[in-house]
């Protein structure tokens, strides 16, 4: 086990894309956040309603598409982040 992490380690501290994989997964769902915020905002602003029930209509298939869209994010990065695990730890001979 303490081989496992040792190696681990030797390969995240060899290749710098493995840290911007990560940093783009969390980066890009920030920005998804935020535009979330302000898609729903102006939706908001736009119906001028204070109906709850045509608010939620009109709100939760925007945050499930939004969700999906981070949920795919995620997977992306995560696969990015193996890929170049991978490749550092075949470049390394591990």
């Amino acid at each position: 086990m303490k081989a496992f992490f040792l190696n681990f380690t030797r390969i995240v501290e060899t290749s710098p894309r493995i840290y911007w994989s990560i940093i783009f997964g969390i980066a890009a769902c920030l920005i998804l956040f935020v535009a979330e915020i302000v898609h729903v905002q102006m939706v908001i602003d736009a119906l001028n309603t204070r109906d709850q029930i045509v608010l939620a209509d009109a709100i939760l298939p925007l945050a499930n598409n939004y969700q999906w869209s981070r949920i795919i994010v995620m997977i992306a990065a995560i696969c990015w982040s193996s890929w170049e695990y991978f490749q550092a730890k075949k470049r390394l001979g591990l």
